[in-house]
């Protein structure tokens, strides 16, 4: 009697442990998803012969700085491999991942393409 209770508490506290298990798991997977992670940080115009400084960041509250100023307007798309930001004149900058370290910036303002490469990977 006691050991029939004793398997069945067992067996029991297994399938509540691998529970557990597959629903942090889970939960750590989705939390990894979001598309925007990989544009999180602070990128540099990458073209060396061109006289233009420029860096955008972008905060994972979703605000876009260029050169260090807060832009005003918002994200209206992201994927895992684009996002674009409309500012408040409605000019989009498209953003467009081209390696894993580099980004392609399209000023639809200027009409400009830019190369963009992510601050830890520049040389100093």
């Amino acid at each position: 009697m006691k050991r029939k209770l004793f398997i069945k508490l067992f067996i029991s506290f297994t399938l509540v442990s691998k529970l557990v298990a597959i629903i942090t798991t889970f939960q750590k997977s989705h939390a990894t998803l979001d598309p925007l992670n990989f544009f999180i940080g602070q990128w540099h115009v990458s073209e060396p012969a061109s006289s233009i400084e420029m860096s955008i960041q972008i905060k994972e509250n979703r605000q876009v700085y260029l050169n260090n100023q807060l832009m005003n307007g918002q994200l209206v798309f992201i994927e895992n491999d684009k996002l674009i930001f409309k500012d408040h004149f409605g000019y989009e900058l498209i953003v467009t991942k081209t390696s894993p370290t580099t980004l392609n910036l399209f000023d639809e303002a200027d009409e400009k393409d830019y190369q963009l490469v992510r601050e830890t990977e520049l040389l100093y």
